[in-house]
């Protein structure tokens, strides 16, 4: 089947605390008009809801160290040193001993059933799926638990940025449907109060035609049917040029960028790296100058909807996702793998329609996420449908219609599109 693909430190533990339970305190007060649960549908049970009153962040970080001839068990070569710091400011941790070859394998074979959009085997404790949470997430699962976690702030060292967290499982759940999270390379460089304004504007740019690489068909209406609640302004492909982007990505009146196109990682650096706009390549090293014209006014959130935007290689390692974030956004969105265009724009217009309803980013990624995992996005007829059975994608053309047959319930539908920075 062809598919078309958007491609061609730990002395802050305390002050993060008391900045988390701010926050925790401060958001559930801001949220006050978000209703705790939703009137649903008789048929529409499962729909996912946003807890006011449970929301409880914590920082997870995780740190990579070699060890070599320093484990207990002769077969590790490496720990994991895993520290939560919650809202009270009450700092625990764990190591793991762990080989970094059958990590590096078991990474690999994970990210080949995605792929090829195989079962992750969820039921088997030896699948990819399972070995991986068992590393990452299991010991501190208890903690998780105990504390009320909802909403975590991963701070992961190079090398476990690459990792999907979203699709790994303890055999009953995926963690991306259990909790909402966010990842950051760097506590420093993210925002940790929340951001204060109720009326964001969007700026919406979008190619769907390309000399040379394969049309988007649906980047038209992914533009059109993202929301913002103080509206939007968009341009579509000849509109879309690297002046324009960089010229009105610069002005202090938009919170949020989208940009849904290709992208393309080349060795050689972010000069080589490139997101294709309606009138030719713009180079990640072209978008790092929006700090400088934002003058100290970040943007709150910027979104690539476009393929392996929020891993680059080993000289642009965050991608397009790290730069927005190293320019100065808030919050950044991007993609770990060549993601399918139908699932993605289908995600995107789900995710807006809950920002829309004032649920915090992380959150509104959850329940995204939570909507394809129980096939509440569907293909009805030529349309794709999301929750509460409202059209996200319309005028599907018969390919587009036999890709979205089988649904989008795969975690390679969903669990490769990742936020960075604040999850808040």
């Amino acid at each position: 089947m062809t598919s078309v693909l958007r491609c061609s430190a730990l002395c802050c533990c305390i002050s993060c605390g008391v900045l988390l339970h701010d926050l925790s305190f401060g958001l559930g007060a801001s949220l006050a008009q978000v209703q705790t649960t939703t009137p649903l549908k008789q048929s529409a049970l499962r729909e996912p809801v946003f807890n006011r009153s449970a929301y409880n962040p914590a920082v997870l970080h995780v740190r990579f160290t070699e060890a070599v001839d320093r484990t207990l068990d002769s077969a590790a070569d490496a720990f994991l040193d895993l520290t939560l710091i919650p809202a009270s400011g009450k700092v625990e941790g764990l190591r793991v001993e762990l080989s970094k070859s059958v990590f590096l394998q078991k990474l690999r074979g994970l990210y080949r059933q995605l792929s090829r959009q195989e079962s992750l085997q969820v039921d088997d404790p030896s699948s990819p799926s399972r070995q991986l949470h068992a590393l990452l997430i299991e010991g501190i699962t208890p903690i998780l638990e105990r504390e009320k976690i909802t909403t975590i702030l991963l701070a992961a060292d190079r090398g476990l940025q690459a990792v999907p967290f979203a699709a790994l499982s303890d055999g009953q759940r995926f963690f991306g449907d259990r909790y909402a999270f966010a990842i950051t390379p760097s506590l420093a460089l993210t925002e940790f109060n929340a951001a204060n304004n109720p009326d964001q504007r969007l700026l919406a740019f979008g190619a769907s035609e390309f000399q040379g690489l394969s049309d988007l068909p649906l980047v038209p209406q992914e533009l059109n049917r993202i929301s913002a609640a103080a509206g939007k302004d968009q341009f579509l492909n000849r509109e879309f040029t690297a002046s324009a982007l960089i010229e009105k990505a610069g002005l202090s009146r938009y919170d949020q960028l989208h940009v849904a196109t290709h992208a393309e990682f080349k060795p050689g650096g972010p000069q080589a790296s490139q997101l294709h706009s309606g009138a030719g390549p713009i180079s990640m090293s072209e978008l790092a100058s929006l700090r400088q014209k934002r003058q100290g006014i970040p943007l709150d959130l910027v979104v690539f909807s476009a393929c392996r935007t929020a891993l680059g290689d080993a000289e642009a390692e965050l991608g397009f996702s790290g730069l927005a974030l190293q320019a100065g956004a808030r919050s950044a969105i991007g993609t770990l793998w060549y993601v399918d265009d139908v699932a993605t724009s289908a995600y995107f217009v789900q995710m807006y329609r809950f920002l829309a309803d004032g649920i915090p980013k992380a959150e509104a990624m959850q329940m995204t996420r939570q909507a394809f995992v129980r096939g509440l996005v569907r293909l009805d007829g030529n349309q794709v449908l999301g929750v509460g059975d409202v059209a996200l994608l319309s005028d599907l053309n018969p390919l587009q219609q036999r890709r979205a047959a089988a649904g989008f319930s795969n975690p390679f539908f969903w669990g490769g599109i990742e936020l960075m920075g604040a999850p808040w």
